[in-house]
């Protein structure tokens, strides 16, 4: 062995020096054996400097478990470079393949560190990186973590690799046949071999043929505050991840965070396979078809966080034809753009062991030049495939901005099998709730806010709310230009929103809701709402809101701004008519020598016989109190000549007497509809005159 001094670093303690070992006359391959040798014996980390190039890898295994890391003097400072010629292909189908040992190499050791060094993988041929058609066949990465816990590579740059710049695996828990046995249920997952508690942190991985940073089999798992860029091929939509947790690999507990992705070639953050995932304070930029997308392929997945992240699309980084496809459909992946996808079970034929129900939360995000191509552009767009449990999806809070957009919010269920010709239902809807968003986009091409659920029992399930958001839209050409629902749900409640919806045709639906239970019928609610669209021509034919198969909606207290209120199926009762009515009365000035109760009464006009705006229908029921719409303006000016009918006391008994119904016609009402099917309640044309307010009775309406 060389001769050699153990010398002590401020930061990684006692180290052993390449130079010490590299002559003359032997390779780097030489003197990183013996240097790894001698580090062992000393217990010691080994420190590197200079341009290295080798041919196999550096390893720390069992025969030099000793070996505390590996250093260098920083980032393109210290460089690693290694040839390596992989045998055979990747097999994308099972990943089950092994890696091949080339660059950096931890193996079954636990606690050691790699930091301030960049390595290379250099390519003896164009086919080392790039195969036409072939996404996965590559092999090498640039720094493998395997069966190994308490990693910490730091301050590493990595690039070149046709895998992943730094792949942290365990080839053992496919070795023997653990991650079968899991997902069959013949062990828990604490019996599963993994890597725990490893971590990446402040390194630059960038144009690796698969992925910067690859995740397999691994707890507790932190990648945080690395950059990760330009990861993948231009020609290849198939792959190209900045940060990917591996498909069929177990990962429980993974924090995603502080990172930046620039300009991958499919995804920015995926995880294809991972559950209890935090993916929180990331910048996303330029990522070419998902700045973040969440999946599970072949383990159960019920949580998973997407907060606070900043995501812009570049419309120019686009991929119009795939190395491995012919012209593709509008539908293709390679040619949409999501910033954020979330999918629960993405294969729906796999059945997981004890699934449990999801809690999903997409929150606080940042989603920025948005811009529609020739595929699917969505913001935001969760998918639930797994029919033996429901879930809950929180989207809350979340900024979108940009020039166009099929769907902004897209929520989908779907729980049939495809590989079976039988049609098998699951619960349907879980519990959904849209809140404190705000869009503002050009044109929008489908329904900005759009949830569809498929094969469901025969039954009601969950709820969903739209509440609070803020919708600005200059043009929305889609079939309905806000809100368009089509589910089981129990109930479906719109709230509190802005929905400013310009462009399209003015007979278009500004909501839509279907009911997809074929027996049962959900409630729904639209409540004070704020609507504002070019022309007013669907509120006055009572085409903005559009029903099936629900039952008569609640709508409340909305206003449009070509007309004071909306009153609509509101469920209005007579009394709380004849309480309007008298509140008018109180509150209006009367001529000298007359008294309130007949003064102001006498010429309300009935619906028609002035020029009115009809918004819509109204229902009159029996036990549902609720804010009417009342001119004011025309009761202040009506006279003092009022004829109470026959044997009564005066108008204001009339009005206050719950036997002797007060006349409709004199709010404008008129009863021309026929009482709906299955119910006692009636429903009528509404006109909101000029000058209306909405006056507020008590109690107020509640909103489920």
């Amino acid at each position: 062995m060389a001769n050699y001094v153990v010398r002590t670093h401020a930061k990684h303690g006692k180290y052993v020096d390449i130079r010490d070992f590299k002559t003359a006359t032997n390779t780097y391959n030489e003197a990183i054996a013996a240097a790894l040798a001698a580090a062992h014996k000393e217990k010691a980390a080994l420190y590197l400097t200079g341009t290295i190039t080798i041919t196999g890898a550096i390893e720390i295994n069992a025969a030099t478990k000793n070996v505390t890391g590996i250093f260098g003097d920083g980032m393109g400072k210290t460089k690693i470079l290694f040839t390596h010629k992989q045998t055979g292909v990747h097999n994308p189908e099972s990943n089950a393949t092994e890696p091949e040992k080339a660059g950096i190499w931890i193996n079954g050791q636990n606690g050691k560190f790699v930091s301030d060094l960049s390595v290379q993988y250099k390519h003896t041929s164009a086919t080392d990186f790039y195969r036409a058609g072939q996404s996965y066949f590559g092999k090498v990465s640039g720094i493998v973590v395997n069966d190994a816990d308490h990693t910490l590579i730091s301050k590493v740059e990595v690039s070149g690799a046709n895998r992943a710049g730094v792949l942290f695996t365990s080839t053992s828990a496919i070795s023997g046949g653990a991650k079968d046995n899991l997902i069959n249920g013949k062990i828990t997952a604490t019996q599963l071999p993994t890597g725990d508690n490893n971590k990446i942190i402040d390194s630059n991985l960038h144009h690796n043929r698969v992925a910067g940073v690859m995740v397999a089999f691994q707890k507790s798992f932190t990648a945080e505050n690395n950059t990760l860029a330009w990861n993948g091929h231009e020609k290849d939509g198939g792959t190209g991840y900045g940060i990917s947790l591996m498909a069929g690999s177990y990962n429980n507990g993974v924090t995603i965070t502080g990172n930046t992705t620039n300009h991958n070639y499919r995804k920015g953050i995926d995880s294809h396979d991972g559950n209890n995932v935090v993916i929180k304070n990331n910048t996303l930029n330029g990522d070419r078809m998902y700045g973040i997308a969440v999946e599970n392929r072949q383990f159960s997945m019920d949580k998973v966080t997407i907060q606070n992240n900043t995501i812009k699309q570049d419309p120019s980084f686009r991929l119009t034809r795939d190395d491995n496809a012919s012209v593709p459909d509008a539908g293709s992946d390679y040619i949409g753009y999501r910033a954020i996808k979330l999918e629960n079970k993405a294969q729906d034929w796999q059945k997981f062991i004890n699934p449990k129900a999801g809690v999903f939360d997409i929150s606080n995000n940042t989603i920025s030049n948005l811009t529609d191509g020739t595929g699917i552009t969505r913001a935001i767009e969760a998918r639930n495939n797994e029919k033996d449990v429901s879930y809950t999806l929180n989207i809350l809070n979340n900024k979108i901005t940009g020039t166009s957009a099929d769907n902004l919010i897209g929520v989908f269920g779907k729980s049939d099998n495809s590989r079976t010709a039988a049609v098998e239902t699951g619960p349907g809807t879980g519990t959904i709730r849209i809140r404190d968003n705000t869009m503002t986009v050009t044109k929008t091409n489908a329904a900005p806010i759009y949830i569809e659920e498929k094969q469901n029992a025969n039954r009601l399930h969950g709820s969903i709310i739209i509440d609070k958001n803020n919708l600005a839209i200059d043009q929305a050409e889609g079939a309905t230009k806000a809100v368009a629902v089509a589910s089981n749900a129990a109930t479906v409640a719109v709230t509190y929103n802005t929905f400013n919806v310009g462009g399209g045709q003015p007979s278009q639906p500004v909501i839509r809701a279907t009911g997809t239970s074929k027996s049962y019928k959900g409630q729904l609610t639209v409540a004070d709402n704020s609507f504002d669209t070019d022309s007013p021509a669907a509120f006055e034919n009572g085409d903005w809101l559009k029903t099936e198969q629900t039952n008569i909606p609640r709508v409340i207290s909305n206003i449009h701004s070509e007309a004071a209120g909306i009153v609509g199926n509101n469920g209005a009762t007579v009394a709380s008519v004849a309480a309007l009515k008298k509140a008018a009365l109180l509150t209006e000035a009367v001529s000298a020598g007359t008294t309130p109760d007949e003064s102001v009464l006498d010429d309300i006009p009935f619906a028609g016989t002035v020029p009115t705006t009809d918004i819509g229908t109204t229902t009159i029921s029996q036990t549902a109190s609720e804010n009417i719409v009342v001119n004011t303006g025309t009761l202040a000016a009506a006279s003092a000549t009022d004829t109470p009918q026959a044997g009564s006391s005066g108008l204001a008994a009339e009005i206050l007497d719950s036997s002797n119904p007060v006349d409709l016609g004199n709010l404008g009402i008129g009863t021309v509809e026929a009482i709906p099917t299955g119910t006692t309640d009636q429903s009528y044309d509404v006109s909101a005159l000029a000058g209306s307010t909405v006056v507020q009775e008590e109690p107020a309406a509640v909103v489920l």
